[in-house]
């Protein structure tokens, strides 16, 4: 009989073990690096870091973010710039290591440029405009 109370246990733990992998996990991000700051979003879903934006929220599974809206995020063809879409599926290739920093397809340095809009900066995976730094971006729990 010990030995079924044992199973059932080990069964039940599995099981919620699986459902917790597949849970999305949500978190607000902040940069570090060239500048320094929480990432806000603009209404069109563009993520901006600093300025008078309120910290957004996003979640991942399986490697892809969606935003607090529903928004799939994207890397944007051409400039490379990390926003968040209405109607288009999220990227895969995100991940968050154990510290908490973000990797798109295993790199973990991210860009900023400057917007001249309120000091504020677009987040990028090359730098693609003048006044770019480099950043990491890291995920709160």
């Amino acid at each position: 009989m010990k030995a079924l109370g044992s199973f059932a246990f080990a069964l039940v733990a599995g099981a919620n073990a699986i459902v917790t992998r597949w849970a999305p996990c949500c978190f607000h991000l902040s940069a570090s690096g060239a500048v320094t700051g929480t990432v806000g979003q603009l209404d069109d879903g563009q993520n901006r870091i600093n300025g008078p934006l309120a910290p957004a929220q996003f979640c991942i599974a399986d490697g892809a973010i969606t935003d607090a809206h529903g928004r799939g995020c994207i890397i944007t063809p051409g400039v490379t710039q990390y926003q968040c879409d209405n109607g288009v599926p999220p990227a895969s290739g995100f991940s968050i290591g154990c510290d908490g920093t973000v990797a798109y397809n295993g790199v973990t340095t991210f860009w900023e440029c400057q917007t001249g809009d309120h000091g504020e900066a677009n987040i990028y995976i090359h730098p693609g405009g003048i006044n770019c730094g480099e950043i990491t971006l890291k995920a709160d729990s």
